[in-house]
């Protein structure tokens, strides 16, 4: 009893019928608030809170965006490595052929030209790589030649006076010739397993070139799981599908830069189907980019023959070996 008469008298009436406790109901009847549930300096301080943690999270998030970029990069590269071995398997042997940019007449890997010249229509041409050779052993799935992280756009006034995203950014190792200028070698007296473009351009070193699967085997330089297929190139230097380092008539200079779009590192397909990622460590290497105006690749220094920069002399050794 005792109990319930405290509960009782907690708790009255108002005056217009409703029940109420102690000393909480004002005379009209209604609960008065307690008081305001922030003051400015509280709300400033929950706001300043938020700030902070809001500028805490965004790097992880964008951190947690780049992963996921090169997971996708990663995937495709892989994909475009394992369709480049079946080729190989579905035609004795031969990889498949890669033309530079003068040799656009003869079927390669891939065709087009890209460039940032306004209305190029290769820029924005998806048919040439669901259509090329590679094409058919990935399915024609067109997204996986670019890298997500290359997001420069071409300008495609022609078709709406927009801004468009070029359709690929992969090129494939130049020494990988597939037999393409087999004709030219034999007529300069050339070895068919010496690289054709640094030997018709005049090289000081003369490089291995391969046509068959089975000459990538770790005698005359890498073995399949160490020969680069497929690597990303910068946006600037990207023009055709052939990836040449070697920079003939200057050999100090990088001629095409491969890309880094990943945290200063490349996503690399490699002659056994598998891929990775590689992190460059020369700061030239990630050299900004100037698009439109075309990279003065010339300034790009890849040191000397003597003594090359670490990352071209990782991508040489990755993809041939001096001749013979």
């Amino acid at each position: 009893m005792d109990f319930f008469h405290r509960i009782s008298d907690t708790i009255v009436m108002s005056p217009a019928g409703n029940v109420a406790t102690g000393k909480r109901v004002a005379a009209s009847g209604f609960m008065r608030a307690p008081g305001p549930a922030f003051t400015l300096v509280e709300l400033l301080i929950v706001i300043a809170i938020i700030a902070i943690l809001a500028a805490m999270l965004l790097p992880v998030l964008r951190m947690a965006q780049d992963s996921a970029r090169a997971a996708q990069c990663l995937s495709n590269r892989k994909q475009m490595a394992l369709g480049w071995v079946m080729y190989a398997g579905d035609n004795n042997d031969w990889v498949m052929p890669n033309a530079d940019e003068s040799h656009q007449t003869l079927n390669s890997w891939v065709d087009g030209v890209l460039n940032w010249t306004v209305n190029n229509f290769a820029n924005i041409n998806t048919n040439e790589l669901a259509t090329s050779m590679l094409g058919g052993y990935c399915s024609q799935i067109v997204t996986i030649y670019k890298c997500p992280g290359d997001i420069l756009k071409c300008q495609e006034p022609q078709y709406g006076f927009t801004l468009a995203d070029r359709v690929r950014s992969v090129s494939m190792n130049g020494f990988l010739e597939g037999g393409i200028d087999a004709s030219n070698m034999e007529a300069a007296g050339l070895p068919e397993n010496e690289n054709w473009y640094c030997s018709l351009s005049g090289s000081q070193v003369a490089y291995y070139s391969y046509d068959k699967l089975h000459q990538i085997n770790g005698i005359h330089g890498p073995g399949p799981a160490d020969m680069i297929v497929f690597t990303d190139e910068s946006s600037d230097t990207l023009d055709d599908g052939f990836f040449m380092p070697v920079d003939p008539s200057s050999p100090v200079y990088w001629l095409n830069l491969p890309g880094s779009y990943h945290d200063k590192g490349d996503e690399i397909g490699f002659a056994d189907g598998h891929a990775e990622y590689h992190k460059w460590l020369v700061g030239l290497t990630c050299a900004p980019l100037t698009m439109p105006v075309p990279l003065a690749y010339a300034t790009v220094s890849c040191g000397t023959l003597a003594r090359p920069s670490v990352d071209y002399a990782w991508v040489l050794k990755h993809s041939t070996a001096p001749f013979p």
